[in-house]
C-alpha cells in the first residue's frame, strides 16, 4: 500500500487521479440530459420512458452502494474497483447505440453502478485512517463530479455535429484512459477497516443525527432528480436551445465549483450544525423561485441559488455521517447516505416528467412543500439527537440505550 496519512491520501496525483476520474464519470451523466428532448422525439419514447432513462441511473447506483458497501469497509476493494471501471466504460457506449428503452436504461444503469461505486471507494481512499480533513477532501470530490456533470452538456455540444454517438464514444474512452491508474490508486490506499456487516446500516439508521443527515441528502437528492428530468424540456419551453440549456446547467452548477471544498472546512472548523442548518433553510425555497421563473435569465438566477445552497446542504450532511462513522465505518455510511440521495433522485426523476406534463410548474410547488416538510424533521432530529460520543458507541458496539430518542 502507499504512503497515507492518518487523513487519508496525501500524494497530489493519487487525489488528482480520483479528481478526474470523478469527473468523467459524471459527466458521461451529463452528456445525456441536453439530448433527452432528441431521444424522446427521435425514438418516439413517452413521458414515462424519459422517466425511467433518467431515473435508471440513480436507482442502479442504489442498490451497488447498498450491497457492497459493507464490503469496502471490510477492505475488499480490488474487485469492487474492477466493477466500477468496466461499468463506467460500458454505459456511455451502450447509451449512444442502444435502439430499445431496454438497452438505453440498462446502459444508463451500467454508467450509474460505475459511478455510485467509484465514489463509495474514492471517499473510503481519500478519508484513510482518519476522519481529521475529510470534510474538504469530500468537497473537492463532490466539486469536480459536479465539474463533470456541467462539462458533459458542452461535451454534448461540441460533439453533436459529428453525430449522437459521438460524445458519448469520447467520454468512455477518456474513462478508460484515466480509470486504470484511479483502481490502482485505490487498491494502494491506506484505509481503516473495520468489522462490518449489514446490521451496521440499520444501527445507523436508528441514529437521530443519522436520520437528519439523510433526510438532508432526500432534499438535496430529490431536487437533482427533478431538475434533471425535466430542465431539458422545461428549457425549451422557454425557449431555450440545447447550447443555451448547457450554459443555464454552467450557471446553476458553478456555485458547486468552489464551495463545497470552503463547506467542508467550515463544518469541521465550526461544527457541523452551524452549517448544515441554514444551509438546509436556504436550499428548499429555490423551488418557488423555479416556479416564478417566465424567464431562461431568471431561472438561471434561481439555480445560483441552488447551487449554493446545495454546496453546503450535501457536504454538511456528509460531514455529519463520517462525525458518527468514523473512518471504520465510513463506506456504510457515506454508501447510506448516498443511497438513499439516489433513492430520492429516482423517483423523483421517474415521476416528475408525466407530472410536469400534467401540472406544468406546478411541479415545483410540490417539491416546495415536500421540501419545507423533510427540513422541519431534520431540524427536529438534530435537536434531540445525543452526543457524538454516545452516537460513535453506540454504532461501535451495536447497542441502542433505550433512553436515546429514536424515531424506532
Amino acid at each position: 500500500m502507499n504512503s497515507a496519512s492518518a487523513g487519508g491520501l496525501t500524494g497530489g496525483r493519487s487525489n488528482l487521479i480520483l479528481y478526474v476520474t470523478s469527473f468523467l464519470l459524471t459527466s458521461a451523466l451529463g452528456v445525456v440530459f441536453v439530448f433527452l428532448e432528441d431521444l424522446q422525439t427521435s425514438r418516439g419514447l413517452m413521458d414515462w420512458e424519459i422517466g425511467v432513462i433518467a431515473g435508471t441511473g440513480f436507482g442502479a447506483a442504489l442498490i451497488t452502494q447498498l450491497a457492497l458497501a459493507p464490503l469496502a469497509d471490510r477492505g475488499v476493494t480490488g474487485p469492487l474497483a474492477l466493477i466500477a471501471l468496466v461499468s463506467g466504460v460500458i454505459g456511455p457506449l451502450g447509451f449512444a447505440y442502444g435502439s430499445t428503452l431496454g438497452v438505453v436504461a440498462f446502459s444508463r444503469g451500467l454508467s450509474g453502478v460505475g459511478l455510485g461505486l467509484f465514489m463509495l471507494l474514492s471517499r473510503k481512499a481519500l478519508i484513510g485512517t482518519d476522519t481529521a480533513g475529510g470534510g474538504a477532501k469530500l468537497g473537492i470530490l463532490l466539486s469536480t463530479a459536479v465539474a463533470g456533470f456541467i462539462a458533459g452538456p458542452l461535451i454534448g455540444a461540441v460533439f453533436e455535429p459529428l453525430g449522437f454517438a459521438a460524445p458519448f464514444v469520447a467520454v468512455s474512452v477518456a474513462i478508460a484512459l484515466v480509470g486504470i491508474p484511479a483502481t490502482v490508486t485505490i487498491l494502494r490506499a491506506e484505509i481503516a477497516v473495520g468489522s462490518v456487516d449489514y446490521g451496521t446500516m440499520g444501527e445507523l439508521i436508528r441514529r437521530p443525527r443519522m436520520q437528519a443527515a439523510l433526510t438532508i441528502q432526500v432534499i438535496v437528492m430529490s431536487y437533482v432528480g427533478l431538475f434533471d428530468a425535466i430542465v431539458d424540456r422545461h428549457l425549451t419551453g422557454l425557449g431555450a436551445s440545447t447550447a443555451a440549456t448547457a450554459w443555464v446547467i454552467v450557471v446553476v452548477g458553478a456555485p458547486m465549483l468552489v464551495l463545497p471544498r470552503f463547506a467542508g472546512n467550515l463544518a469541521e472548523r465550526l461544527g457541523t450544525n452551524r452549517v448544515v442548518i441554514p444551509a438546509t433553510i436556504g436550499l428548499v425555497p429555490v423551488m418557488l423561485g423555479y416556479s416564478f421563473a417566465t424567464s431562461v435569465v431568471i431561472f438561471m438566477m434561481v439555480g445560483f441559488l441552488h447551487g449554493t445552497g446545495e454546496s453546503f446542504a450535501n457536504i454538511g450532511s456528509q460531514v455529519l455521517v463520517l462525525e458518527v462513522t468514523g473512518p471504520e465505518r465510513a463506506a456504510v455510511g457515506t454508501g447510506l447516505l448516498d443511497s438513499t440521495g439516489y433513492l430520492a433522485a429516482a423517483i423523483v426523476a421517474g415521476f416528475s416528467p408525466p407530472i410536469y406534463g400534467a401540472a406544468g410548474r406546478g411541479l415545483f410547488l410540490y417539491a416546495l412543500a415536500g421540501g419545507v416538510l423533510l427540513a422541519l424533521f431534520a431540524l427536529q432530529r438534530l435537536r434531540v439527537a445525543p452526543t457524538l460520543e454516545a452516537d460513535r458507541a453506540a454504532v461501535a458496539t451495536n447497542i441502542v440505550a433505550g433512553s436515546e430518542p429514536t424515531i424506532f
